[in-house]
Parts: structure tokens; C-alpha cells; sequence
């Protein structure tokens, strides 16, 4: 759980609280999820990343963008999302890659998130365990009354043969023109300790819950190591991220764990207007 690097530094930083601004209007903001993905790695679990193309008339493929890699992780909720334009005139073939990421990237760009990003988009992904491959048409996803398309995942030459190798879920939403953004600080006190060592290693990941009662994660914060009274760096969330005001927001707490098995410290469900009149009231 919670978007992560292919290495602990990484797998630490925040996801998704910075506002991106963009010239275009008619975007669509694809959401990725995968459940049973191969795992590739021996001594722990594979670090999944999705690169994510559209086919040209050619044939070719063009990258449109690729998510975080989650840490130690077979059933990830991807954070990062990947926009791309809608033509209802045309078909628009997606192909969707999952790879296991084993280069660590700390090492290679050690100092931001903004360089860890970077890292990303300029990772070699032959050097990268293929997992499973994926495909549809945009359109097949935009249809759908929950605007969510679930897919077998099969080798690049089309077979799956007896071996499962998973399924990844596309859900896409319309990006939105408000430049809306509000700022939040979280803060915590007295967290339970889940850790038997030391203090617990919390985090927040926050989730909209979406038209078909489902929830897509929009960000998390960064992990404060050691601590049951955290305070996380202000997040900056923008109205496509969260809705509206009144949108339900689910806001969890984990302890971070290396091998990927975050545990959850505990949860609530408050839309951002309910954030603000806590803040107004100095309650909460």
C-alpha cells in the first residue's frame, strides 16, 4: 500500500500533493490498479511499475507516461495518473506494461522526489522483469457506466498459456478546468505503536471514492520515521484530484514497512469541507 520507489528512500517520499498545471482542457486522467501480479523477485516481492502507450496508425507506440513503482507490492493502487487526450472520432488502442523495476534509483538521483521522477522517465526498461502486458481501446473504458475496465494480463506475444499473470484495472475520469487548489497540513497524536522495536513509521495515503462506490488513491504524504505524534509537510491537493468540496475523501494511516506490508494504524472519512470547518472550529 502507498506509492513507492524501488528502494526505501524512495518508497518514503510523498506522492501526489503537488498541483501540475496544464494547458489543455479536454483530458482524461487514467487510475491504475493490478491484483495477482507475478512475483519476480527472490527474497521479497516484485516492485511494479506500469509504462503506459498508445498504438499509432503506424503501428507504433508512444509513450503516454508511466506511474510510481510500489514497493514490495503484487496489489497495487497506483497514485501518479496518466493523462491523455479523448477523441470519441477515432479509436485509440492503449497498451498498458507492468514491469518489476530492480534498478534502484536512490543511488542513481538521490536528492528529490522531482529527481526520482525524472529518474523514472528515463529508466531503462530492458534492464526492468517484464510482468504482464494489457490492452483495449480508450473508448471501451469510457463507456462503461463505472468508467473502470478490468484486463487479463498476458506475455508481450499475446499468450497467457495456464500461467496467470494477473489483472490490471483502468479507470478513467474527465479532468476538470477549476484551478481550485487547497492546502492541507495533517498532524497526529498519540498513534498507536505497531512496531515492536521501535515507534511506528506513519503515513497518510488519501483516496476519493469515485461514481461506482469505489475509491482511487490521489496522494500520500512523506513517511516521518520513529514518531506517534507525526507532522506531515503540507499537501496541495487541486479540485481534479479531489472533486469537490464535498466528495468523500478515505484518509488512512499506515506504519511503513520495508518488505511492503504496511499496517494500518486507522482511517477516516472527511470531504475537504468537512476539513475546513474542522480547521475553522480548531477541532479535529
Amino acid at each position: 500500500m502507498g506509492g513507492c520507489f524501488s528502494d526505501v528512500k524512495g518508497g518514503k517520499q510523498a506522492i501526489g500533493g503537488g498541483v501540475q498545471q496544464r494547458a489543455h482542457q479536454h483530458w482524461l486522467k487514467l487510475s491504475l490498479s493490478a491484483t495477482n501480479l507475478l512475483d519476480r523477485d527472490i527474497t521479497s516481492k516484485s516492485d511494479p511499475m506500469v509504462v503506459v502507450y498508445v498504438k499509432k496508425g503506424d503501428g507504433k507506440l508512444e509513450e503516454l507516461g508511466r506511474t510510481e513503482v510500489m514497493l514490495n507490492c503484487l496489489n497495487p493502487a497506483w497514485i501518479e495518473k496518466i493523462t491523455v487526450s479523448y477523441h470519441f472520432e477515432f479509436v485509440q488502442p492503449l497498451i498498458f506494461h507492468i514491469y518489476d523495476v530492480d534498478t534502484n534509483i536512490t543511488i542513481q538521483m538521490p536528492n528529490s522526489v522531482f529527481n526520482h521522477l525524472i529518474a523514472l522517465q528515463t529508466l531503462s526498461l530492458k534492464d526492468q522483469d517484464f510482468l504482464g502486458e494489457g490492452s483495449c481501446v480508450l473508448s471501451e473504458v469510457v463507456t462503461k457506466q463505472s468508467r473502470s475496465l478490468t484486463l487479463n494480463l498476458h506475455n508481450k506475444n499475446g499468450r497467457g498459456g495456464l500461467r496467470n499473470l494477473g489483472t490490471l484495472t483502468v479507470h478513467a475520469e474527465e479532468t476538470m478546468a477549476s484551478k481550485s487548489v487547497v492546502e492541507i497540513k495533517f498532524r497526529c497524536s498519540h498513534l498507536e505503536n505497531k512496531d515492536l522495536f521501535s515507534k511506528s513509521d506513519p503515513f497518510l495515503r488519501i483516496s476519493r471514492i469515485v461514481e461506482s462506490g469505489g475509491s482511487v488513491p490521489i496522494c500520500k504524504t512523506e513517511v516521518v520515521d520513529n514518531n506517534l505524534n507525526p507532522i506531515w509537510k503540507p499537501l496541495s491537493l487541486s479540485m481534479q484530484q479531489f472533486g469537490s468540496k464535498d466528495n468523500p475523501l478515505i484518509i488512512e494511516c499506515f506504519d511503513f514497512n520495508t518488505n511492503g506490508n504496511h499496517v494500518l494504524i486507522g482511517k477516516l472519512q472527511k470531504s475537504v469541507a468537512d476539513l475546513e470547518r474542522l480547521y475553522k472550529k480548531k477541532v479535529g
